[in-house]
């Protein structure tokens, strides 16, 4: 960690350990509020939080909130392979279990450690907000991480009284981002495997822009609509929507057992490798003899897609809303679910065609002002 801006030992402060903006949003304005002479700082600390891009989305957000709340932050190091290497043995650990206890040692160590280097008399964390984790145990973890440092934990229960319900309230009305797993690889593949889902969070697709090949950068790029429509002081709604994401996972195509380079648009689906042959070609488009196969010669669609060379459509990937498009324009007349594939010159004769995927229902963030 790069050296910390603060130093308050000359007024009286707390350091706030805090994991995400739903949970510190509630906890941060009930400190102010029953603590009105206490200074506050946060720390956000959690190198569990995975992939990258998701912790940079709650870390966006959690900066957001404090600035909302004129609350001071320290983001932490994200020492990820560190993390990992005392999860060992733990990984099939069930939430609440030996793993979480290790997560909220680690965590809270480090917050101590920060507190007696920023001259802070105590420390708490958001983790307390959590219906996921218990109460109980993170009291006691508390007070032995402040015994160890001779400093005081801030044990504080913003959950009784219809706390909770008051926390969601919250963080609807501040438009937080909320997030659908606590943080860890291992919490997240588990949730997945019993709603009998993929974990698409750790998984980037082959054919989108690098800022959207996963779900956590899709998001981190939805939310920056919400920062421009604030810089614009424009109101809006934050929505959730259902959406069948498509992920491609490999594709292969070949000829004569040379592979040729091909760009899979979305939502092209076979379900095991497939011989077939190019029937004929007609505008620029290329009509396979099975699975509705089209193949669409780059210099007839580059306009369409906006892309300058066949090169850098590779490289670069096509944003999922050109791929729609692009079905769209093929076949008006409904949803066209054949496999397109766009590739740099004509093809004719037999080919071999193997596509991977995956397709399932997520909810994603969107903003309407």
């Amino acid at each position: 960690m790069s050296q910390i801006p603060y130093n308050f030992s000359n007024q009286k402060t707390t350091l706030v350990h805090i994991c995400c903006s739903v949970d510190s949003h509630h906890f941060l304005t009930q400190l102010q509020k029953l603590y009105p002479q206490k200074q506050f700082c946060g720390f956000f600390y959690n190198p569990n939080i995975h992939p990258y891009e998701e912790y940079l989305m709650r870390l966006n957000d959690v900066k957001r909130s404090c600035e909302m709340l004129k609350i001071p932050l320290i983001e932490g190091e994200y020492d990820l392979d560190s993390w990992l290497c005392g999860t060992k043995g733990l990984e099939d650990e069930p939430e609440k279990g030996e793993r979480c206890s290790y997560c909220f040692d680690y965590r809270l160590e480090r917050t101590a450690q920060i507190a007696k280097e920023t001259h802070c008399v105590e420390f708490t964390t958001t983790l307390l907000a959590s219906p996921m984790k218990s109460q109980n145990e993170l009291f006691s973890q508390g007070e032995m991480m402040a015994k160890k440092h001779s400093l005081d934990f801030l044990p504080i229960d913003v959950r009784g009284n219809g706390g909770t319900k008051i926390q969601n309230e919250l963080a609807k009305e501040a438009n937080l981002y909320r997030q659908n797993y606590c943080g860890c690889l291992f919490a997240l593949t588990k949730q997945r495997e019993k709603a009998q889902k993929i974990p698409l969070e750790l998984v980037s697709t082959l054919n989108l822009p690098k800022d959207s090949r996963n779900l956590p950068l899709l998001r981190l790029k939805n939310f920056q609509t919400r920062e421009s429509l604030e810089n614009n002081n424009k109101t809006y709604h934050i929505i959730k929507r259902k959406v069948q994401k498509y992920c491609l996972l490999k594709g292969i195509l070949t000829q004569d057992s040379k592979t040729i380079p091909s760009f899979i648009c979305n939502h092209s689906m076979i379900n095991k490798p497939t011989k077939a042959k190019i029937e004929f070609w007609k505008d620029g488009i290329g009509y396979a003899s099975k699975e509705g196969i089209l193949f669409l010669e780059f210099e007839k669609f580059k306009d369409f897609i906006q892309q300058d060379s066949f090169e850098s459509l590779l490289t670069n990937g096509l944003d999922e809303s050109y791929q729609l498009s692009l079905r769209q324009k093929i076949y008006p007349q409904g949803f066209l679910t054949s496999p397109i594939l766009i590739i740099k010159e004509k093809i004719i004769g037999e080919f071999n065609l193997e596509i991977q995927f995956a397709l399932q229902e997520e909810i994603m963030e969107d903003f309407i002002d």
